[in-house]
């Protein structure tokens, strides 16, 4: 074990937690980890700096190395070296420690924080779904998260949805007009994006919002946050990520919901 590895979960903390739980609920149920690549090297990373696992990195895969897993979507390696739990029980130490969680000041701030970054990754995942339907480079997905940030008023996700979906439309428009290496086509779908998103802030249109027909995170961070943190059910993605919000849908230790 890492000199700096937790002792306990509590020390791990909810976020090294929740991402220790996905990284293993998505092995176990063949899962997404995270909502997209990239948010699951975060995930991965983060665990990597606390000693948690251990990962080939730099390079893409080990030659040999018997208790390596490969995450069955993204197709990463990983190694668990934390052994102060044995690993058929740590998801039920890690399902504990969320149970023990109290509804204070502190762990809604860190609900919140996560809840906002889990959006980011969820917009993010619907803008290169968008993208790639209208054969889009798949990596200008990532701009979202540069509107996302800049925002200056809180959407939900549903809105997200949608900003992103009327972005691309107006880039897939200027593509017919244009052709599809036009200058500027993606900075266009980009403006569009914020303007969107200002515009649907600002209360001057109403029902722009696509929440998806099944509410259930595809993820399993996603799943992890609704089902072991909150109890949001669909305001995870219809609902203001907000102090008031979570404080009504925070989960006690008598109401774990099903997962993952």
């Amino acid at each position: 074990m890492a000199p700096s590895a937790p002792a306990t979960v509590d020390e791990l903390g909810l976020q090294g937690c929740l991402y220790l739980w996905a990284l293993l609920t998505g092995q176990e149920h063949r899962l997404p980890v995270a909502q997209t690549r990239r948010m699951t090297l975060v995930v991965m990373a983060y665990l990597l700096e606390r000693g948690v696992i251990e990962v080939p990195w730099p390079e893409a895969r080990w030659d040999v190395k018997p208790d390596a897993r490969t995450t069955p979507i993204e197709g990463l390696q990983w190694r668990l070296i934390w052994t102060v739990y044995e690993p058929a029980r740590l998801i039920e130490a890690l399902d504990d420690y969320f149970d023990s969680l109290e509804r204070d000041d502190f762990a809604t701030a860190q609900r919140l924080r996560l809840w906002m970054e889990l959006g980011s990754g969820e917009a993010e995942r619907f803008f290169e779904q968008q993208l790639v339907k209208h054969r889009f480079c798949a990596d200008w997905a990532q701009d979202v998260a540069f509107a996302y940030r800049e925002s200056t008023a809180v959407l939900t996700l549903a809105q997200w949805r949608y900003c992103a979906w009327a972005a691309v439309r107006r880039g897939a428009s200027m593509a017919l007009q244009h052709g599809p290496q036009a200058d500027g086509l993606r900075d266009t779908i980009y403006q569009e994006l914020r303007r969107r998103a200002a515009t649907v802030a600002s209360g001057a249109w109403t029902g722009c919002s696509f929440p998806p027909y099944n509410p259930q995170p595809e993820s399993a961070l996603g799943r992890g946050f609704v089902h072991r943190l909150t109890r949001l059910g669909a305001l995870y993605w219809t609902g203001w990520p907000s102090v008031e919000v979570l404080l009504g849908h925070q989960l006690d230790r008598s109401q774990r919901v099903g997962g993952p």
